[in-house]
C-alpha cells in the first residue's frame, strides 16, 4: 500500500486521434526543419509525442508521407493569412492588393517558411512528389488567390489584366525576387517589416502602372 506521503500514480489521458495526430505534425515540423529529412527518425517523434509506431503509421503511413504532410500542414498556415478573392474584390484595388502583398511578404521573410523551402529543395530530387504538393499547397495557392481577384476586378473593368494567372505570378515573382533567394541561401537575413512594406509599395506601383486602364 502507498504511503500517504507518495505521489499520486499520474493518469495516463486519451488523446482523441485529431489530437494525436496534431500533437505527431508538430513535433516532426520542429524536428525536420531543425535535424534535416535524413536526420529525423519516426523513434525521435515518438518520443516527443508518446505512443508508438502504430499511431503514426496508421495517421501517415510512414517518414515520407509524415514528411509530405508536415509541408502541407505548414503551407496551408502560413497562407491563411491571405485574403480570398471574395472577401476582397469590392475594396479599393491599391490598398486590396497592399494587404495582399503584405501577407505575401510576412509569408517569404518566416524562418518557419525559410527553413521549409530550404529543406524542400534539399529532399525534392529524392521524393519529387514533394517539391509537387510543395508548390501546389504553398506558392501555387498563393497563385491562384491573386489569380482570382485580378480576373473579378479585370470583369468589373477596374484592371486591364488579359491575363490573370500570368499577372498574378509577375506580380508574386516581383515580391519574392532576388532578396527572397539570398535569404534562402543564408547570404542575408530576412527582410524586416520597414523593408517589406517599401517592397510591397514599390511592387504594387509598379504592378498597377502596368494594368490600369488605359
Amino acid at each position: 500500500m502507498a504511503l500517504p506521503s507518495d505521489p499520486a500514480p499520474a493518469k495516463r489521458t486519451r488523446r482523441s486521434p485529431d489530437a494525436l495526430r496534431t500533437q505527431i505534425l508538430d513535433a516532426a515540423s520542429e524536428l525536420f526543419l531543425r535535424e534535416g529529412y535524413a536526420n529525423t527518425s519516426i523513434d525521435a517523434v515518438i518520443e516527443r509525442v508518446g505512443g508508438s509506431k502504430r499511431a503514426i503509421y496508421s495517421h501517415f503511413g510512414g517518414k515520407e508521407d509524415l514528411f509530405a504532410a508536415m509541408v502541407a500542414g505548414l503551407s496551408e498556415q502560413a497562407l491563411e493569412a491571405i485574403p480570398e478573392a471574395n472577401e476582397r474584390a469590392e475594396e479599393d484595388v491599391r490598398a486590396s492588393l497592399v494587404d495582399f502583398a503584405r501577407a505575401i511578404m510576412r509569408i517569404l521573410m518566416d524562418p518557419r517558411t525559410i527553413a521549409l523551402y530550404r529543406l524542400v529543395v534539399s529532399e525534392s530530387g529524392r521524393m519529387p512528389g514533394l517539391a509537387e504538393s510543395f508548390l501546389r499547397y504553398g506558392p501555387g495557392r498563393a497563385t491562384s488567390g491573386l489569380t482570382r481577384l485580378l480576373e473579378r476586378w479585370a470583369n468589373s473593368g477596374l484592371l486591364d489584366v488579359h491575363d490573370p494567372k500570368q499577372a498574378a505570378e509577375h506580380f508574386i515573382g516581383m515580391l519574392r525576387d532576388d532578396s527572397h533567394l539570398e535569404v534562402v541561401l543564408g547570404v542575408r537575413k530576412p527582410l524586416g517589416e520597414r523593408a517589406q512594406r517599401s517592397r510591397v509599395e514599390r511592387v504594387v506601383h509598379i504592378f498597377l502602372d502596368g494594368v490600369a486602364v488605359k
